[in-house]
């Protein structure tokens, strides 16, 4: 069943690259609903942080990262994680 999937253009290549794709390609109201929602997301998280007092936690995080390879992998997997869904949302919302 799934390899019928596995030539389709949209899951080929760098899922960053294709995101932005997407989103300077689909329509200026999708594109401008998705990019609202990934802003109110951040700031959900940001709010939490505050409000947790983990806010110096994430200066110790952007810190950390530029010496560990393992937290750059782990950040660029989420980010490609986020990347997909955020296409997926759009192109469904695209049909």
């Amino acid at each position: 069943m799934w390899e019928e999937f596995d030539n389709l253009e949209v899951l080929q290549g760098n899922p960053l690259e294709k995101w932005k794709d997407i989103i300077f390609n689909a329509s200026r109201t999708l594109s401008s609903a998705e990019l609202d929602r990934l802003l109110e997301l951040q700031a959900i998280y940001e709010i939490i942080l505050e409000e947790h007092s983990l806010d110096g936690k994430l200066r110790e995080f952007y810190v950390k990262l530029d010496d560990d390879l393992d937290l750059q992998d782990r950040l660029k997997h989420q980010k490609s994680n986020i990347a997909i869904e955020s296409m997926a949302k759009i192109l469904s919302e695209n049909e």
